[in-house]
């Protein structure tokens, strides 16, 4: 993946990016996917080869991604909007600085509420009921 995604990718994307606007398009929707494969097959090479610090905590959040992905929307609509704190209102004029806290912020809850769930439980609250929804078909 990383070889052909980034092996191709790369040299295609130069090219579309030195041929102007005519090949924005192609290069947006066309060559970034290809290059996006080559930074997971990067990714999955490096994660493979070499000890990674923070490799198991992010391995606890892929063990409950569908559980991590709705409580990220679920913290940051109560975080954000006006149904809980309404940061995006009352911050908004702020800069970006407070997204990337907040982003920060809800990334070290989920790792660390996917690790303390996972000490007790298997899979993900989510993970389980589809499990369970999925084995009764």
């Amino acid at each position: 993946m990383a070889a052909w995604g980034l092996g191709l990718g790369l040299p295609l994307g130069a090219a579309a990016t030195l041929g102007g606007q005519d090949f924005f398009v192609l290069g947006r929707y066309g060559i970034a996917p290809l290059i996006a494969v080559g930074y997971i097959g990067l990714i999955g090479t490096a994660l493979d080869r070499f000890a990674v610090p923070g490799a198991k905590a992010l391995g606890s959040v892929g063990r409950t991604a569908l559980s991590c992905y709705v409580a990220q929307n679920l913290l940051c609509v109560l975080l954000c909007y006006g149904i809980g704190l309404g940061l995006a209102e009352s911050l908004g004029g702020s800069g970006p600085w407070w997204v990337m806290g907040l982003w920060a912020t809800v990334s070290l809850a989920l790792v660390a509420g996917s690790g303390l769930w996972l000490r007790r439980f298997e899979r993900g609250p989510l993970e389980s009921v589809q499990g369970w929804a999925l084995r009764r078909r």
